[in-house]
């Protein structure tokens, strides 16, 4: 009888030990992983979305800006404007910060490499518009050269627009994917949750044991780890509400997307009216009646609210604070490994009084 509860008592406190170990292991991988995957999302994936978003807003300006100079007959003067100059180089720096941040991978790269191309040459044939355009007797030709830029390497099925909508594409399928797969897989909290359940399990069943055995109601230092592993587990709770808040983000990134499409696709009809009046102005005997019947009339509405710009900015900062607050466990990394050294040190601490005891008696 003395060997048999000797035998399980040292049982009970190894598998205390390693189920700790295998808490400490678990829990703490989760939380990291957790964290690194919030950090990634916040400070790339999302990022990289906006910044192609606002890559391809900024063109849709740029080529508006274009458009008025040349309608207005500021060219001659100014050329395409400065807030062409601007707003290209604004899109510049979107599509740096965006290949930058690409989560998307090759074919991410692929079309960041092919969207770069394209709008140096839509840049080049603005600029050679302008100086047709500003030549004696040369609006014609300087026209139809601002025609084919915005008609055909902006907007044409292969265009900059459809090609950066296709990017805005793939890194949306990249955020999706992140918040769908790894540690924030669904079935992660299993992985720390089946341990810590087993460990708890264990504690009682060895309290419970304990009590019968040796005729005690509670031993002080396994209740004070039970009580400290129900504190862990509400702790590593900050997982499921790190991805619970990955995604409200993720949904309002979706609308706050969706209103700035829809302001961007007004300004797009706008820029696109006034080409095909200038254009049509500058026709003669209907000779490009056809080139601009092809393109079809501009739209004069766009279904849906159509938010302002400070709107879209409030919207984008709600985004990244949501983000931020996801990824923000700076103290949960050290707390695992704290509290299940501190479980660790009362199981066996308890165990060991009591075995202490039971060699006493024996």
């Amino acid at each position: 009888m003395v060997s048999t509860t000797r035998r399980t008592l040292v049982r009970l406190r190894l598998a205390l030990l390693v189920t700790t170990a295998a808490v400490l292991v678990t829990g703490f991988a989760t939380v990291r992983g957790v964290q690194s995957a919030a950090e990634t999302v916040r400070d790339r994936t999302a990022q990289a979305v906006v910044e192609v978003a606002a890559a391809k807003s900024a063109l849709i300006r740029a080529d508006r800006a274009a458009v008025r100079s040349f309608s207005s007959g500021e060219v001659r003067l100014a050329g395409a404007g400065t807030e062409y100059a601007t707003q290209t180089a604004l899109a510049s720096q979107s599509l740096t910060r965006a290949a930058e941040l690409n989560e998307a991978g090759d074919a991410g790269s692929q079309i960041l490499r092919l969207v770069e191309g394209l709008l140096a040459a839509y840049r080049a044939a603005v600029a050679q518009a302008d100086a047709h355009y500003r030549q004696g007797g040369g609006e014609v030709v300087g026209t139809a050269d601002l025609w084919d830029a915005s008609s055909q390497l902006l907007r044409s099925p292969d265009g900059v627009l459809k090609q950066l909508d296709d990017l805005r594409s793939v890194q949306e399928q990249a955020l999706a994917r992140q918040l769908t797969t790894g540690w924030l897989h669904p079935a992660t909290p299993a992985l720390w949750a089946v341990p810590v359940a087993l460990l708890l399990a264990l504690l009682c069943v060895t309290q419970l044991y304990l009590g019968k055995r040796f005729q005690r109601l509670l031993n002080p230092q396994l209740l004070a780890a039970t009580l400290l592993l129900l504190g862990l587990c509400a702790s590593m709770m900050f997982t499921l509400v790190a991805a619970h808040r990955l995604a409200t983000a993720q949904d309002r990134l979706t609308g706050v997307l969706a209103g700035w499409d829809r302001r961007m696709a007004l300004t797009d009809a706008d820029g696109q009216d006034k080409l095909i009046r200038l254009v049509t102005a500058h026709c003669r005997a209907g000779d490009c009646g056809l080139t601009v019947a092809a393109a079809g009339p501009a739209p004069t509405s766009v279904a849906g609210a159509i938010p302002d710009e400070a709107t879209t900015a409030a919207g984008t900062r709600d985004v990244n604070d949501r983000l931020e607050a996801a990824a923000a466990s700076n103290q949960l990394p050290l707390v695992v490994p704290a509290v299940t050294l501190a479980i660790a040190v009362l199981a066996g601490w308890g165990l060991h009084a009591r075995l202490d005891e039971y060699r006493f008696r024996s």
